[in-house]
C-alpha cells in the first residue's frame, strides 16, 4: 500500500510539474499574457516574473528535498490567480485554481519530511 501511495505522490508531482512548466513557458511565448496581465492591472512584464516562478517551482517539485517549498510557492501564485479571477468576475476559472491548490497542498504536506532531512513516512 505504501508503494502505491509513493507512486501516486510522484505521479501527482509530475503532473503538476508538467502543468506549471507549460503555463510558465506560455507566459514567455504567448502574446495574450501581456494583454491579460495589463487588463488585470498588473505592472508591465509582471507576467514574465510569474512565468519564471512557475517554471522554477515546477522543476523544484521534482526534487523531493525542494518539493514542499516549491508547492508552497506555487500555492501562493495560485492564491493570487484566484483573487485575480474573482475580482475580475472570471469565476469559471476558480475550480481549476482550487483543485491545483489542493494537489499542491498534498505535495507540500507529503514532502515536508524530505525538506527537513528526515526520512519520509514509509
Amino acid at each position: 500500500m505504501k508503494l502505491i501511495a509513493r507512486g501516486a505522490l510522484w505521479l501527482c508531482q509530475a503532473a503538476l510539474a508538467l502543468m506549471f512548466v507549460g503555463a510558465g513557458a506560455r507566459k514567455f511565448t504567448g502574446p495574450m499574457w501581456a494583454r491579460m496581465f495589463e487588463r488585470w492591472g498588473y505592472p508591465n512584464h509582471f507576467y514574465l516574473v510569474i512565468g519564471a516562478l512557475e517554471v522554477v517551482g515546477a522543476l523544484a517539485l521534482l526534487v523531493p528535498r525542494t518539493a514542499s517549498p516549491a508547492a508552497l510557492l506555487l500555492i501562493v501564485i495560485m492564491i493570487g490567480a484566484g483573487f485575480t479571477h474573482a475580482l475580475h468576475n472570471e469565476m469559471e476559472r476558480l475550480p481549476q485554481v482550487l483543485v491545483m491548490s489542493a494537489l499542491l497542498g498534498v505535495v507540500a504536506y507529503a514532502r515536508w519530511p524530505d525538506m527537513i532531512g528526515r526520512k519520509t513516512r514509509e
